[in-house]
């Protein structure tokens, strides 16, 4: 929940400063990229402690949100919210494609 909390105060600065050129500063940064690592842990603590398994791909997409902090700063609000979102999508990618044939046989329409 904090997470997701501290991704919408990101978000939301980034949309009160769309239009200028400066920086979009640590005080919006540290929300928007730490509240989406934040909500990415949670997950990887979750399905550790539920699974005891461990999404290679969301601690990946973690670590690269906690790496990208210090450039996010300096960066316009734009391009820091472009970053976070083309990090994200590519978690999504890698997961949906890595995944798909073990949802088709959950759904029971694998095909062959």
């Amino acid at each position: 929940m904090a997470g997701i909390v501290l991704a919408a105060l990101g978000v939301e600065g980034v949309l009160a400063h769309a239009g200028e050129g400066e920086p979009l500063g640590a005080f919006y940064a540290l929300p928007l990229f730490g509240g989406l690592a934040l909500y990415l842990a949670g997950h990887l603590l979750f399905e550790r402690r539920m699974h005891g398994a461990l999404s290679r791909p969301r601690l990946v997409a973690t670590g690269v949100l906690l790496a990208a902090l210090p450039a996010s700063i300096a960066l316009p609000p734009l391009a820091g919210l472009g970053g976070s979102v083309a990090i994200l999508t590519a978690l999504i990618v890698v997961e949906t494609t890595r995944d798909a044939q073990a949802r088709r046989s959950l759904r029971g329409t694998l095909v062959q």
